[in-house]
């Protein structure tokens, strides 16, 4: 996967509205925060280990790591 999109749900049978998307992205799994805002991008497994902290108000990446 090279690129995933953020979507707002659609209301009342309107389409999905796109907030943003993100190209060349290497993570394979998403985790958000349970009180909503916060997400980390991960790319976890053999080929893995980077971590993204991304705050979902501004799109803003507050931190980068890695994780092995």
């Amino acid at each position: 996967r090279e690129h995933f999109n953020m979507l707002l749900p659609g209301q009342h049978g309107q389409a999905p509205t796109l907030l943003k998307k993100f190209e060349r992205k290497p993570f394979n799994h998403l985790f958000w925060s349970p009180m909503g805002q916060f997400i980390v991008l991960a790319n976890l497994g053999l080929t893995g280990g980077a971590l993204e902290f991304l705050d979902t108000n501004d799109f803003t990446i507050m931190n980068v790591s890695d994780h092995y």
